[in-house]
């Protein structure tokens, strides 16, 4: 048999010639085309939803958040398990289907059921939301946004970092091909704080309800349709936007006697950054962190490849003082 074969290979040698040329040929292709990994990705098809709400106790989290989208998720098809956890404001609950299951298939069927618990939770405490289509594996790349040396905090302070990285440099990363998200760590998250004084609130007869629901009643924008002159039309709009600290402290909470009472005059209202938790830092100086997160099934070498020439692109753009490091 082997004579037989060594006699045919020699008798069209051209053609096993082609033959070993397009094997050759597609296994390159093949070997250009193979996923990379740093480690196997064994991670079971699972969806992961999310609940924030901001000073609930683990307990009333448990209660009020948790155990409804837990039983929602119940009955659902190729469920193998369920977990939840519950922290000081913050549900975590985990999803785990059936290997076979499609991911993005799992992930449809589980926001039908949040839209249906969603209407349900009590009004007030957060709406549950899908966490990234990524799994644990899926920190491709991460990154930090940092003072370039010689640069002190009060030229660019930790807000500054923090601030560019959520609204450009993570909305740049994130049209990279096979990143689902990119998250942030670190610095400061700017928010406007109003800080109120509870003696004079109490001198004006005001209460804290008072101010918690002045501030989104006049925080809008209003249509009023249209109005006909003459042979024009001329469009209404209603601007209430709050743009500044400024625009804040001028609520309205109340009149007394003709004489408007301003948030101004109960307390005080200033950009500051959002209370923190811990800190990331790099070579002993804070810093914010990014991780760009690869979608299941993408391969991770082109996501890499991909998100830092993303980052090369927008380097020119950084506000001075301000740098990029992988």
């Amino acid at each position: 048999m082997l004579n037989r074969l060594v006699e045919l290979s020699l008798r069209y040698k051209f053609l096993v010639l082609i033959v070993f040329g397009v094997i050759a040929f597609l296994g390159a292709q093949a070997v250009r085309n193979v996923p990379i990994d740093a480690f196997p990705d064994v991670t079971p098809a699972q969806v992961n939803i999310y609940t924030e709400s901001p000073g609930l106790a683990a307990e009333d989290v448990e209660q009020l958040l948790t155990f409804p989208v837990e039983s929602a998720m119940a009955g659902l098809p190729k469920v193998q398990e369920i977990r939840s956890v519950s922290l000081f404001g913050l549900s975590y609950v985990s999803v785990y289907f059936e290997d076979d299951m499609d991911t993005y298939f799992a992930r449809q069927l589980v926001n039908e059921r949040l839209q249906e618990v969603g209407d349900r939770l009590p009004e007030g405490y957060g709406k549950p939301s899908m966490g990234p289509n990524s799994s644990g594996l899926g920190q491709v790349f991460w990154y930090t946004v940092e003072r370039a040396p010689g640069v002190s905090k009060d030229e660019i302070t930790d807000m500054d970092l923090r601030t560019w990285q959520d609204w450009t440099l993570r909305l740049i990363l994130r049209t990279a091909p096979g990143v689902d998200d990119v998250t942030s760590w670190g610095g400061g998250e700017r928010e406007y704080q109003v800080r109120i004084d509870p003696q004079r609130l109490y001198a004006r007869g005001l209460s804290f309800a008072d101010v918690i629901n002045a501030l989104p009643a006049n925080n809008g924008q209003v249509g009023g349709n249209v109005m006909d002159v003459g042979r024009e039309q001329y469009l209404v709009r209603g601007l209430g936007l709050l743009t500044s600290a400024e625009d804040i402290g001028g609520i309205v909470l109340k009149a007394e006697d003709g004489v408007p009472v301003y948030i101004r005059d109960i307390g005080r209202v200033i950009e500051s950054p959002a209370p923190r938790f811990g800190a990331v830092t790099r070579d002993g100086e804070e810093v914010v962190l990014g991780m760009a997160l690869s979608r299941i099934g993408e391969n991770a070498k082109d996501v890499v490849e991909a998100v830092k020439t993303k980052l090369a692109a927008v380097s020119g753009a950084l506000p001075e003082g301000m740098i990029v490091k992988p």
